[in-house]
């Protein structure tokens, strides 16, 4: 995907391939282990039914298959649907969820570290996850800072992606952050001080 400002855009189209691998795996353990567990059981008891209990749970089991399956395919699919990142002039902005919309604005002057990342199933399919921190925007759970404020899933041209916010990082004035309190940046002090001394010497001169 190619990153222009105001233009909204979405993860690349091997995301949702992604999120069947997982979702593959997830099933794998959590159903053909215990089936395989099952069937050994079976086989070594000395009851002449094992076949017939064997096919009850082989059943069982793919019907449950069918009806975590189905519903995950779908969810995949609406989920990459609703999940979309547009880039302005000033902030990032996440859009996503099936059920619960969610929606996260974060300005290019409060962000302090953009951390790439990438497991190995997304290093075959060669996309990455794009994480934007910022400091005192959001404190973790323990007390801490560097939580992502903002997370772009499905990247492909990650170095691009990632250059891109921090030249816009580096172009906007960053905004003051002490103690989980944003403070707004002090426009024209400069101006004022020599306002004031301006004034002063005009008060000197006409005594």
């Amino acid at each position: 995907m190619n990153v222009r400002v105001g233009e909204r855009f979405k993860p690349g189209p091997s995301f949702k391939k992604l999120q069947y691998i997982y979702l593959l795996i997830g099933l794998t353990l959590v159903l053909v282990f215990p089936l395989c567990l099952i069937s050994i059981l079976i086989m070594l008891s000395p009851l002449t039914l094992g076949l017939e209990v064997l096919t009850t749970v082989v059943f069982i089991l793919t019907i449950v298959f069918l009806l975590i399956l189905i519903p995950s395919i779908i969810w995949i699919n609406l989920y990459y649907q609703c999940l979309s990142y547009t880039f302005t002039e000033s902030e990032i902005i996440v859009e996503k969820g099936v059920w619960w919309k969610q929606k996260s604005i974060v300005p290019y002057n409060r962000i302090t570290n953009v951390d790439i990342r990438q497991g190995p199933v997304s290093r075959v399919l060669g996309l990455w996850e794009l994480r934007v921190q910022t400091a005192g925007y959001h404190v973790a759970t323990g007390g801490g800072y560097g939580v992502a404020e903002a997370v772009l899933q499905g990247i492909k041209n990650v170095e691009e992606v990632r250059s891109f916010i921090l030249d816009m990082v580096r172009s906007l004035r960053p905004v003051a952050v002490e103690a989980g309190v944003e403070t707004a940046p002090q426009v024209g002090v400069d101006q004022q001080i020599l306002a004031e001394l301006r004034r002063i010497r005009e008060i000197l001169e006409g005594r």
